[in-house]
C-alpha cells in the first residue's frame, strides 16, 4: 500500500492506494481542480518504513503516477 501526500499552498491532502497510480486516481477524482497547485508529493510505502520519496509534482505525475511508465510496475 502506498501513501501519497500532495503538498498544496497552505494545506496537504493524503491518499492511499495499492499502487501509486491508484492513489493518484483518487486524488484526481476528488481534487482535479487543485492539481495545478500541487508543488510536491511525498510517497511512502506502508510495508517498508524506510521507503520515503519527495518529488516535484510534474515528475510524480509524468513518471510515478503514470501506469504506462516503467512497465506499470510501480
Amino acid at each position: 500500500m502506498y501513501i501519497c501526500t500532495y503538498k498544496l499552498p497552505g494545506r496537504e491532502k493524503t491518499f492511499q492506494g495499492e499502487t501509486i497510480p491508484a492513489a493518484h486516481k483518487m486524488f484526481i477524482k476528488d481534487y482535479a481542480e487543485a492539481a495545478g497547485q500541487v508543488k510536491k508529493v511525498k510517497i511512502e510505502k506502508t510495508t517498508d518504513p524506510g521507503f520515503l520519496m519527495v518529488v516535484s509534482y510534474p515528475t510524480y505525475r509524468d513518471v510515478f503516477a503514470n501506469p504506462k511508465t516503467l512497465g506499470g510496475g510501480i
